[in-house]
């Protein structure tokens, strides 16, 4: 499944708080959340493939711009070694107001089996 593929590859880069979909109530940052936006599988005139198409929104905060930057670089770097194939979409900076976090969201296009 590739949420505990991305799972394993990103925890690593912030000792272990990484999250799927939300953070964790007590959650220091820095730390990731990833969450899958949409999984399309793909067909063909022989039938159904096991190829599957996932768009990935990877999430870096951090309390200083700078370090949200940081997160996000080791994120791009993790994300080229993975083994699994993988296309950055985009990248976004933010500032949540309402946790006082900066954040840099990563948008990618995985395909797995």
């Amino acid at each position: 499944m590739i949420q505990e593929q991305l799972q394993a590859i990103l925890a690593p880069l912030v000792a272990g708080s990484s999250f799927p979909n939300l953070a964790a109530q007590d959650a220091t940052p820095p730390y990731i959340v990833y969450q899958r936006v949409v999984s399309n599988t793909h067909n063909s005139l022989l039938g159904a493939s096991d190829l599957q198409n996932t768009r990935v929104q990877i999430d870096a905060y951090a309390k200083t711009y700078a370090g949200a930057q940081q997160l996000a670089s080791s994120v791009r770097a993790a994300m080229q070694g993975a083994a699994f194939t993988n296309i950055q979409l985009s990248e976004q900076d933010f500032f949540e107001t309402d946790v006082r976090l900066h954040r840099v969201s990563l948008d990618y296009s995985i395909w797995s089996r």
